[in-house]
Parts: structure tokens; C-alpha cells; sequence
């Protein structure tokens, strides 16, 4: 007897179909009683299943569900489906295994790949999300540690963050790169401007290349200029200080800072104290109130004293009556006395000729400096004059030729 589903040759007495493991349909000499008898084999094989009361079906409907849903299967037939299953399983483990380790290639691929992270940013930055843009602009950056575009696009994003100290770094990473990146030198000025640190703007000057030197003009301010050159002078002195450009001037006469307690020049300061050293320092400030270099001049005021009167006559004897000059210097005067004693500012001024007084004199004369108060040297000479002796003199001469 053959199998009526796949044909398979059956032995004498098997129930169900070794190939396809269905139950066995014996069709010849049919008969009620035999199917009744075929059922209660099968029950016998196949231990019924706990009814469902909440269906309502009887004993019999339910050996025939257990029945169909058994399938009539033999444990090999169950044990080669179940290999079955089991190799669909371990497939599709494989395949989900393959798909995820090619997901991390390429999700690794694209973490080390710098074009991919700047695609990325440039993407999160053209959407507005300028958080991820940092993020992946950082990604890149760590993959090409001098690249300096990327440093230029990630500082102009923090300064629209107001993160400036972020921004300040970066652009100093830059001029460390190339010290002529003129975007960068230009990012560090404004950032210094705003924070009115104008002491870092002129060392910056003198670190970035000399191609940049027009970025800083703005920020230069000329030394001041003195009228005269310091020295020793024998004469008081005017000095004028001046700028250039305009800018405003300050200066102190003690040696001090004039940054810190100088005056604002208005006037031509005086150098006129005798045998007196002027330190005098002075320095320009522009309307950013940036400071120049100090310039320091010094200036030593040696004034000398008048030199001893020219007195004329310078002395002798007469027997007329004779005046006698003294030659003042412009700016001096002179004082006088005919007793020898020594002259000073009280005694008598000079003010025009001297008539010689009668008798022996001693005429002294000093000069002394109206500014300075020096004194000359005192000039001491004999006078003398007795009118009478001469006009005896005369008399007798006269009798004699008589």
C-alpha cells in the first residue's frame, strides 16, 4: 500500500507515513466501524490535548485538532524540521552579524575620514546647529592637527557664540602655523579691541610677519618730539614738545612715568634753574588712549656768573674832576661802593656814570645776575682826586714864571 499524499511504499500495519509523516488513509473495504476503530488507535498514539471548555466542542473534535496540528509528524520528521529552523536561524544570525560588523566599518570609516567629519560639520552649520558643527569640526581637526581652515571656520562659530577665549586660542594656533595668515591676525585685533587690551595688540605687532605691519597703524602712535637737543646749557632754555600726529602729549620733569602721573603739555615748559639737571620724560597718547614709547631727554642748566666788571678808567689819580662807567651786561645790574668795603644787592645801583669823589678811594663794583642772583667777581680800583693840591699847584707855577 502506497501513501495517498507523497507515494511512499508503506509496511503492513503503519499508522502514519514514515516520509511525510501524515496518518495513514486506508481506503479499501471502508466501513464505519473500522474508522471508529482507526480513531481509537490513533487516540492511543496520540494523547489527547486538555479541551478548551470555552469553545463548547466535544472529546472527539478535539483529538481531531490536536490531530491536524500535530501535523501526524514523527519525531525524526520533527528533529530534521527543527534542524531545519535551526539552520534558517544560525543564516539569519550570520547575516545580522555581517551587516552590523559592516555598519561599524563603515561608521569607523567615516570617524577617520576628515573629509567625511567637515561634510558633516559644514552640513549641521548650513542647518543651524552650530553645536554639532563644533562637534565635528573638532572630529576633523584631530584627524589633521594643522589644518587651518577648519581653525578659522571653528573660531568664527565661537565668536558668534561670544565664546571668545575659544576663538582667541584658535587664532593664535593659526599665526603659530603661519605667521602671515592675515584672517587670523585680523580675528586676534578684533577680539583684542573689544577687550580694550591694546598692550597685546602691539606685541602681536611685533610677532606676526612684516607683511601684516598695515594691520596695525591704527594702533602705533608716534614718540613726541623735543624742540631742543638735551645737553648742558649756559643759559636758560624753552622746550616745546610736539606730535606729529596730533595726538595728545604728556610729560613729567622728575624722571617719573609719564604714563602714570605726567601733565598734558599746553605751554613751552621753562628750563631755568642754574646748576639744575632736568630728567624729563614725555610720551604721546591717541584717542584710543594707546601710549607711545617714553622719550627721555635730560638737560643740565650751568649758568655762570657775570664775569668781573670792566670798569673805565680803571683808576689812578686826578686832579679834575673825571667820571668814571661800568659796562652791565643785558639782564644784569651792578652795585657799588667807594669805601673798598664789598658791594652786595643793597648797596648802591649802578645806573649811569660815577663822578670820582674827592680823596682817596677804592671804587669796588660788583655785577649780579637779575635771574640767577649770581655775582661777578668784585672789581676793586684806586681813585684818587684832591681838586685844591692841583690848583696850588697851578698858582705857584704861575708865580714862579712871574
Amino acid at each position: 500500500m502506497k501513501c495517498i499524499y507523497c507515494g511512499k511504499e508503506l509496511a503492513e500495519g503503519e499508522l502514519f507515513c514514515p516520509a511525510c509523516g501524515k496518518a495513514v488513509q486506508i481506503v479499501p473495504d471502508y466501513n464505519v466501524y473500522d474508522d471508529d476503530y482507526l480513531k481509537e488507535v490513533l487516540a492511543q498514539e496520540n494523547p489527547k490535548k486538555p479541551t478548551s471548555t470555552s469553545t463548547g466542542r466535544n472529546p472527539a473534535s478535539g483529538i481531531s485538532s490536536a490531530k491536524n496540528s500535530d501535523n501526524g509528524k514523527n519525531p525524526k520528521q520533527k528533529k530534521k524540521q527543527m534542524m531545519i529552523i535551526g539552520g534558517v536561524i544560525a543564516i539569519i544570525c550570520v547575516l545580522i552579524l555581517v551587516l552590523v560588523l559592516v555598519g561599524v566599518g563603515i561608521q569607523k570609516n567615516h570617524a577617520n575620514s576628515f573629509d567625511y567629519q567637515v561634510s558633516l560639520a559644514e552640513e549641521a552649520y548650513k542647518k543651524g546647529n552650530m553645536d554639532d558643527a563644533i562637534t565635528y569640526y573638532e572630529n576633523a581637526l584631530s584627524l589633521d592637527k594643522n589644518n587651518i581652515e577648519v581653525r578659522l571656520v571653528l573660531a568664527e562659530i565661537y565668536e558668534k557664540q561670544k565664546n571668545d577665549d575659544a576663538a582667541l586660542v584658535l587664532y593664535q594656533e593659526v599665526l603659530k602655523i603661519d605667521s602671515a595668515n592675515r584672517d587670523a591676525c585680523k580675528g586676534l585685533i578684533a577680539i583684542y579691541e573689544k577687550q580694550k587690551n591694546y598692550d597685546a595688540i602691539i606685541e602681536l605687532s611685533d610677532a606676526v610677519d612684516s607683511s601684516l605691519a598695515d594691520l596695525f597703524t591704527d594702533y602705533q602712535v608716534q614718540e613726541p618730539k623735543f624742540s631742543i637737543e638735551p645737553g648742558v646749557y649756559d643759559g636758560e632754555q624753552t622746550l616745546v614738545l610736539s606730535s606729529d600726529a596730533g595726538d595728545s602729549v604728556f610729560y613729567t620733569m622728575d624722571g617719573s612715568d609719564p604714563t602714570e602721573k605726567g601733565l598734558m603739555y599746553t605751554n613751552p615748559i621753562a628750563l631755568d634753574e642754574n646748576n639744575h639737571t632736568y630728567m624729563i620724560k614725555a610720551v604721546c597718547m591717541n584717542e584710543k588712549n594707546i601710549y607711545s614709547d617714553v622719550i627721555t631727554n635730560q638737560y643740565q642748566i650751568k649758568i655762570p656768573a657775570p664775569d668781573i666788571p670792566i670798569v673805565t678808567p680803571d683808576g689812578g689819580d686826578f686832579g679834575v674832576e673825571t667820571t668814571v662807567s661800568v659796562t652791565v651786561p643785558d639782564g644784569c645790574s651792578a652795585y657799588y661802593t667807594w669805601d673798598g668795603s664789598t658791594p652786595t644787592s643793597a648797596s648802591s645801583r649802578y645806573s649811569g656814570p660815577l663822578t670820582i669823589p674827592e680823596g682817596n678811594n677804592v671804587l669796588s663794583v660788583i655785577i649780579i645776575d637779575n635771574k640767577t642772583l649770581l655775582s661777578s667777581e668784585i672789581y676793586r680800583g684806586n681813585f684818587i682826586y684832591y681838586a685844591e693840591d692841583y690848583e696850588n699847584e697851578d698858582v705857584d707855577d704861575v708865580s714862579d714864571e712871574q
